[in-house]
This record gives C-alpha cells, sequence and structure tokens, in this order.
C-alpha cells in the first residue's frame, strides 16, 4: 500500500472550513438568524422617514343648567348634566368616532386623499382625564399638520351632523305629540264655548257677583224690617197719643181742606152760636128758636152728606177733629202721624221687592251653581290640557338649546404640532432592538446547546 501525499488548496481549506461550521447546527442557526437581524434592522433604516403631529382635545366636566319661568304658565327648566356622570365615558365614544371610516374619509377627502395613503391615527386616552390626544404621521411634517387639522375639522363636523340629527329626530317626535295636545286644547276650548252659549252662566264671575248681590239685599232686608219696627212703633204710639188712627187723620184733613165742608161747617157753626143765643132769649116754641133749629138740622145733614161723600158712611168720628186750624201743633202732629205711616207703607212695599228679588235671585244662583260646578270642570280640564301643550312646546323649545347631551362638546386644548425631526425610522431604537434580539437568541441557543447539562444538573439527586 503506498501513501500518497496530498497537497491543500484555498478551495479545499474553505470546504473544510464549511464542514466544520456545518458539523454545528447551533451555531449555524445562529449566523443566521444574526443575519436575518442585520437585514431587517438594515430594512427599517432604509424606509422613507415619516413625521409626526399631534393634538390634544378635552371634553368640559361640568353641565349647563337654565331656569325661565313664564308668567301664569309655569316653569321651564333645561339642564345638561355633565358628560362622565351618565355609566359611560364619551372619550370612548369619540375614539371611535375618531378611527371610524366615514370620518377617515371625510378627512381625507378635504386633503384630496385617499383613505389608505391617509392613513389611521392613533388615539390615547388619558387615565383620570377628560383628554383625548392623537397623533397621525405623514411623510412630512407640514402634511402631518395638515392631516391633524383635518381630523379635528372633520369631527366637529359630524358632530354637528349628529346633534342635529338628534334635535331634528328629538323635535319630530315632540311635534307630533304636540299635535295630539294642541288638538285636545282646541276640543276642551270648543267645550267651553258650547257651554257658554247655551246656558245662563258666561263666567264664574257672574255667580260671584249673583251671590254678594244676594248678600247685600239680604243686609238691606235686615235693615228695613229694623226700620219697619221703628216706624210702626213710632206711628202705634203717636196714634194713642192723639186718639186717632193714621186713616182719621187723613180724614180729617180730606175734610178740612174742602170748601164745600169748610162753607157748611161755618154754617153749622153761625148757625149753632146763633140757636144757643136764641135760646137764651125765647122758649122752644118761638117762632125764631124753630126757625134757627130748622136751619142747625139742615146745615148738620148737609155736613154729614158732604163727609160721607168724601170719606165715606164713618165719618162720625172725624167730627171731632175737624177743627185742625185751631190748633196748629193739633195738627202738625196729625201730619207726622200721616207722614209717619205713608213712610212705614213705603218701606214695608221696599221690603216686600226686596224680598221677592232675594228669592229670584236665591233661584237663580242655584242654577248657575250647577252651571258653575260644569263650567268650573270645563275649565280645569281645559287648563290642564293648556298646562300639558305649554309644557310640551316649552320642553321642545328648550330641547333646541340642549344641543350637548348625547354629544358633549369638545375643545382644542394643543392645537396640531408641526414636527421638527422624524418620528421613525431612528437607528438608537433600531440599534436597541438588534442588540436585544442578538442577545436573547444568543442565550436562547445556548440554553439548547447545554440543555443536557442542565437538565442532569436538574435531576441529578443530592448524597
Amino acid at each position: 500500500m503506498s501513501n500518497h501525499l496530498q497537497t491543500t488548496t484555498p478551495y479545499s481549506r474553505f470546504r473544510a472550513s464549511i464542514y466544520r461550521t456545518l458539523r454545528r447546527p447551533y451555531l449555524v442557526t445562529c449566523l443566521i438568524s444574526y443575519c436575518v437581524i442585520m437585514l431587517l434592522v438594515l430594512f427599517y433604516l432604509q424606509q422613507p422617514p415619516k413625521y409626526s403631529s399631534d393634538l390634544d382635545m378635552v371634553l368640559p366636566g361640568t353641565g349647563a343648567n337654565s331656569n325661565v319661568s313664564l308668567d301664569e304658565v309655569g316653569q321651564v327648566v333645561s339642564s345638561t348634566s355633565a358628560p362622565f356622570g351618565k355609566g359611560y365615558n364619551p372619550r370612548v365614544n369619540y375614539k371611535e368616532m375618531l378611527m371610524s371610516r366615514n370620518l377617515l374619509e371625510s378627512a381625507a377627502m378635504s386633503l384630496n386623499m385617499d383613505l389608505k395613503s391617509f392613513g389611521r391615527p392613533k388615539v390615547r386616552l388619558t387615565e383620570q382625564t377628560s383628554i383625548l390626544n392623537v397623533e397621525i404621521s405623514a411623510s412630512s411634517a407640514k402634511l402631518a399638520e395638515q392631516k391633524a387639522w383635518a381630523l379635528f375639522d372633520a369631527l366637529q363636523e359630524q358632530l354637528k351632523f349628529l346633534r342635529a340629527d338628534e334635535v331634528s329626530r328629538r323635535d319630530e317626535s315632540i311635534k307630533a305629540v304636540l299635535d295630539q295636545y294642541r288638538e285636545r286644547l282646541n276640543i276642551a276650548r270648543n267645550n267651553i264655548t258650547d257651554f257658554q252659549q247655551r246656558s245662563l252662566l258666561v263666567s264664574k264671575d257672574q255667580l260671584t257677583q249673583h251671590i254678594a248681590t244676594l248678600a247685600n239685599l239680604k243686609e238691606q232686608i235686615v235693615i228695613t224690617k229694623a226700620e219697619i219696627g221703628r216706624s210702626e212703633y213710632y206711628v202705634t204710639q203717636l196714634s194713642v197719643d192723639l186718639g186717632v188712627s193714621p186713616s182719621m187723620a187723613g180724614q180729617a184733613f180730606a175734610l178740612q181742606s174742602d170748601g164745600e165742608f169748610r162753607a157748611y161747617l161755618s154754617e153749622l157753626t153761625e148757625s149753632s152760636s146763633q140757636l144757643s143765643e136764641y135760646r137764651s132769649r125765647w122758649d122752644e116754641g118761638h117762632p125764631k128758636v124753630k126757625a134757627e133749629r130748622a136751619r142747625f138740622e139742615q146745615s148738620k145733614q148737609a155736613l154729614r152728606a158732604r163727609s160721607e161723600g168724601l170719606i165715606g158712611p164713618h165719618a162720625a168720628h172725624a167730627f171731632q177733629t175737624m177743627d185742625l186750624e185751631s190748633n196748629p201743633n193739633r195738627a202738625q202732629l196729625f201730619a207726622d202721624l200721616i207722614s209717619a205711616f205713608a213712610a212705614k207703607k213705603g218701606i214695608e212695599a221696599k221690603r216686600s221687592e226686596l224680598e221677592n228679588s232675594a228669592q229670584l235671585l236665591s233661584e237663580k244662583i242655584k242654577i248657575y251653581a250647577r252651571e258653575a260646578a260644569e263650567l268650573d270642570r270645563l275649565e280645569r280640564e281645559f287648563d290642564l290640557a293648556e298646562a300639558v301643550f305649554t309644557s310640551a312646546a316649552a320642553r321642545l323649545e328648550a330641547s333646541k338649546a340642549d344641543v350637548f347631551a348625547s354629544y358633549p362638546v369638545i375643545q382644542l386644548m394643543t392645537p396640531p404640532s408641526l414636527a421638527i425631526n422624524s418620528t421613525s425610522p431612528k437607528k438608537s431604537i433600531a440599534i436597541a432592538a438588534a442588540l436585544a434580539a442578538m442577545i436573547f437568541l444568543t442565550m436562547g441557543m445556548l440554553m439548547v446547546n447545554k440543555r443536557r447539562e442542565i437538565v442532569s444538573a436538574i435531576l441529578q439527586k443530592p448524597e
């Protein structure tokens, strides 16, 4: 057997090194992974630079209240409560709106861009605050700022549209109910009008006025009765004192005012005086005494006939009181008696009229009371319908001002920033990530390569 001397070449040495390396698969895997990491880092560093613009928006934390008083109607209260006390956080709603497709399309359209080129923003919610942070990237700092402004404007327009739509839908529902309330109000008003046309009572003031009038009449009746009692006592006492009744006193005045009666009375007085004189001179059989007695009887008969013609057949007592001219005081008392009696009769007539009027008014008030109860019921129905209608109308008007109930107002706290440096790619982040990946990869390969020694060391029992 012969021995051949083999010479080495660079190619053979390369092949040998490759062979030795391949007999170490973990090392090969680690080297390949290092290469992949380096390629990824190079690929990341070769990306075009990107600039970010961010803005901060804030929601107010308190609500708004307004209170309006309407004369003879009531009170309208409009309140917008704080947006964070309703069991949900409106910032989450706004975050979803900022990420929604229609809002991003609106913002992209304002910059003449498509949705893919515009990209999606990053929205962060700061805990324990009402702040939303929005960040968006672009190929230039100016474009990133424009995108941020476009997002903010699109959000405001979207909120305006949603608020207007909510108010419109709410108005439609309230107006439909308002039409029903208006119909009820018109029916209640027509019921009152129909009742007033067919009844005696037009308003409840009539009943109040009639009750006041009846009370006044009853008061006058009481006063009139007192006056009648006083007049009756005066007439009775004066009649007793004079010994004549008011009718007799009136008869005496009637006789005294008659000229023919006074002539007969003068004739009778003269004849009586002459007869007394003749009797003192002669006896009853003397012709002059007889002639004078005949004259006296004739005057007496004429006087009786005239008095009966004036005051009736029972005029005998009036002769005792007919000489009033000789006693002026007695004549004045007669006049007072007649006046008091006439005043008493007038007051009695007045009382009778007042009692009749009070009776008629009482009957009318009974009718008015029944009608007033019905009118009061109709007016209560009308007042209720009017209150409901007015309240609904007031709520409709108040709801127009309450546009921030479902979608609270949002304010721009920090305007979009104009970036000075690019946000990506960053060499420091790429190098740090590559080093971290290599370290973890190396440690993993070492643990896999020495797994048997590690497992044996763990399973080895202590002596």
